[in-house]
């Protein structure tokens, strides 16, 4: 027999030197003694199983790992073969000596889809900082699946601005949002983002019905929440589609109001230098995502909310 650098683990019951008498009993004991060392010194289990270190100080095995197995430690046991498994928003894809593990997107959060670039997180009244009341009556909030919502009771035909607000942030910055309406009105019921001057008056850009009928964009100008001082801009009534995406700016000279349909290609429809503007140099220091509940019931969310 040949003895490799392996066999040097193996002991031996008899020492056999030169010149001592023969013994075939310990001859074969030093023979059996051997073959069950190397026995245990060799490979366990099937084809392409992973050797392990057993108990009784020979190999173990772990079976063949599948596409995608891995080994997990098991204390005080062999390892086992595992597939990983995938948490909430995780997807995990294996192939032949491959593992790929990737993010599914949150409702809301983008991903793949036609907005994917454009749709922020789920907005919330914590994360758009819109965290408090400008008149608000009956009205609610509550942050959901979709983003955060106010729903205000019908004003009749009576103007009503209802709104959630937050200090603007310093210019230059640039507010986009994406905006869905659920109402059924009869009157001039509005819905949309704009400035307050945190005293009285108001610049606001709103998706308005007109007398129940297709709604317009309109830029108006109101001396506080009640009182209507007219449009700087309006679009004819064109039925524009639900939701929609409006853009607030202000680069610390002027500001502007944004409309567009699909989020990336905004009309500036109204711009003024801030000096010249509504609410004067210093007025537009407060955020507003507001209803005008006239003519109906309205619940307004913010499906959308980016800060830049």
């Amino acid at each position: 027999m040949a003895a490799g650098h392996a066999n040097a683990q193996c002991a031996l019951p008899y020492t056999i030197q030169n010149g001592d008498a023969p013994d075939a009993t310990k001859v074969m004991a030093n023979y059996n003694a051997l073959v069950a060392c190397m026995a245990s010194m060799a490979p366990a289990g099937q084809t392409f199983s992973v050797q392990t270190k057993a108990a009784a100080g020979g190999f173990g095995s772990v079976p063949p790992l599948s596409d995608g197995q891995l080994m997990i430690g098991s204390t005080n046991n062999a390892p086992e073969p595992q597939q990983l498994t995938a948490g909430s928003g995780i997807n995990i894809a294996t192939g032949p000596g491959q593992i790929a593990i990737s993010a599914i997107p949150l409702a809301g959060s983008g991903g793949s889809g036609l907005y994917h670039q454009i749709m922020s997180s789920t907005p919330s009244a914590a994360s758009t900082e819109l965290s408090s009341w400008l008149n608000q009556g009956a009205a609610a909030v509550t942050d959901s699946a979709v983003g955060i919502s106010i729903t205000v009771p019908s004003s009749g035909t009576l103007n009503n601005i209802v709104a959630r607000q937050r200090p603007s942030p310093t210019p230059p910055y640039k507010i986009t949002a994406l905006i869905g309406v659920t109402r059924s009105s009869t009157s001039y019921n509005g819905i949309g983002l704009g400035w307050f001057n945190g005293t009285n008056r108001l610049h606001l850009l709103a998706l308005t019905t007109q007398n129940g009928g297709l709604p317009k964009f309109e830029v108006t100008k109101w001396g506080d929440v009640t009182t209507f001082n007219g449009a700087d801009f309006q679009t004819a009534n064109n039925g524009y589609s639900q939701p929609f995406w409006v853009q607030l700016a202000d680069d610390g000279t002027a500001v502007s109001f944004g409309i567009s349909q699909d989020g990336a290609n905004f009309l500036k429809v109204f711009s003024t230098a801030k000096s010249a503007g509504w609410l004067g140099a210093a007025g537009y220091s407060n955020i507003v995502f507001f209803i005008n509940p006239q003519g109906g019931l309205t619940t307004g969310t913010l499906m959308s909310w980016k800060v830049e």
